[in-house]
Order: structure tokens, then sequence, then C-alpha cells
């Protein structure tokens, strides 16, 4: 995050690390300490808690593939996603909070550009979103954002 903030690498400019770890300090971040398969109410709680003692504005997940478990079979995986993209879709309407959720895309042909269709899961988590930014890196093309 400070290489993106300073707009360098600061492996190779010591000098200035100090200033920008500065800088870095005054934003106002807060991180939840959660790792792995974690169960939804509890992340929602921690996040209710947030947006009460410290006013938050934005969360974000990621990512929500890895935070629901991979030892499931897929149906069970697809039902408790849809779970936790509609209990993130009420907590961000009732607090007025947004919610970024990343989910990574299906495995797809390198060579095929992403859609909406592409998105991990069912259905449900583009139908419960906002906004959804989709972002690739095809062969020969650099970075780009749909």
């Amino acid at each position: 995050m400070m290489r993106q903030l300073s707009g360098m690498n600061l492996e190779k400019h010591l000098d200035k690390f100090h200033f920008w770890a500065d800088k870095m300090e005054h934003i106002p971040m807060y991180f939840m300490s959660f790792h792995g398969a974690e169960d939804i109410f509890t992340v929602i709680e921690a996040m209710s808690h947030a947006a009460y003692v410290y006013d938050i504005r934005h969360v974000i997940i990621d990512n929500l593939q890895f935070m629901t478990g991979s030892t499931l079979n897929f149906a069970d995986r697809f039902t408790i996603q849809n779970q936790a993209i509609a209990e993130f879709r009420k907590f961000a309407s009732s607090r007025n909070v947004h919610v970024t959720v990343v989910i990574h895309p299906r495995k797809e042909d390198d060579n095929i550009e992403l859609q909406t269709a592409s998105i991990f899961g069912t259905a449900k988590a583009s139908q419960e979103s906002d906004n959804i930014l989709i972002l690739q890196r095809p062969p020969g093309r650099g970075k780009y954002l749909q």
C-alpha cells in the first residue's frame, strides 16, 4: 500500500521510506484480523462494531472464496457465498457503508475477455452489486479496467 501511495518502489528509495510511512499513518484505515474461512456472522459483527466505533464508510472483503472456505462441495460453497453476499448487502443498506467484495473469476481461457458471467459462483454476486469492476491483464495488452 505504501508503494501505491508513494508511486515508487520504496525498496529502491529507502531514504524516502520514513516520509511515506508517516503519511500512511494519517490515513484512517482499520484492519480486521481474520484469516481463512470465517463464519459470515462473525465478520458482519466485526464490521458492525467498526461502523459504530470508528464510523467507517467502506469495507473491503478480500476475498470471498478464501473467506467462505474451499473444503466444501460446490453446492455448499455456492450456498454459503450467496448467504454471505446477502448479508453484506443487508449490512451495507442498513449501515450506509459501502462494501467491496473481491471475487476471483472462474478459470477461463486467457484470451477471453472477462465479463459479469465470469464471476465465480452464482449470479447473486452480480445481481446484488451496485458496482462491478473487472480487472484483467490479457496476454500482450497490459492491465485495464472494464
